[in-house]
Order: C-alpha cells, then sequence, then structure tokens
C-alpha cells in the first residue's frame, strides 16, 4: 500500500496473521521501528519471529498469511477452515496466559 499499487483482501490477511501473533505472544510487533520503517521492511519480506513454542498448526496460518506473494495467501474462507479443523489443540494446548484476554474476559464497549 505504501508504494500506491492496487491492494485487494490478500492485504486484510496479512493483517490478520499480524493479529494472530500479537494474540500468541502479547506483543507488538516491529516495536522499536516507525510505521514508514515498517512499511519498507514488510515489502522486503521481514517478518516478526514465531515463538518456538507456537503449535504447528498457528505458525502454518501465520506463514501462509505473511506470505511474500499476496496471491499465495490463503482466503479467509480457508483460515477460518484451518482454524475450525485445529480448534480442540488450540484451545487445549495453547498456554492460558495466551489469549486470556480474549477467553476469561467479557468484551467491553469502551
Amino acid at each position: 500500500m505504501i508504494q500506491n499499487r492496487l491492494y485487494n483482501k490478500k492485504v486484510d490477511v496479512y493483517s490478520f496473521g499480524i493479529v494472530l501473533w500479537e494474540l500468541l505472544t502479547g506483543m507488538l510487533p516491529f516495536q522499536n521501528m516507525t510505521a514508514v520503517q515498517v512499511a519498507f521492511a514488510v515489502d522486503k519480506g521481514f517478518r516478526p519471529v514465531i515463538p518456538p513454542d507456537c503449535l504447528p498448526v498457528l505458525e502454518e496460518i501465520m506463514s501462509r498469511c505473511w506470505d511474500a506473494n499476496p496471491d499465495l495467501r490463503p482466503p479467509f474462507t480457508e483460515v477460518v477452515r484451518m482454524l475450525e479443523a485445529a480448534e480442540t489443540e488450540i484451545l487445549t494446548t495453547v498456554r492460558k496466559a495466551r489469549f486470556r484476554c480474549c477467553m476469561s474476559q467479557p468484551m467491553t464497549t469502551d
């Protein structure tokens, strides 16, 4: 987007992969970079480091969502299918410290 190229839903798929990474790690990606630095780094293939204890299925989802070739990123229907297929594994394996804001506390309007 920074280079004024046309974009489509594949940009949103990339963003979903980033949000998934944020939920898993509890961190903000690219913390020591400006927005412009991030944009250029991502365009050159830079991605957040996936934690070594990440479930393989979640690693696959993030990696596919971040593919450097937007045409190879999965459509959201496929992402949803992958998440649904791994739901039990995710809910029983991912440490409770992760996702706690989503699992134990109700959403608020503030």
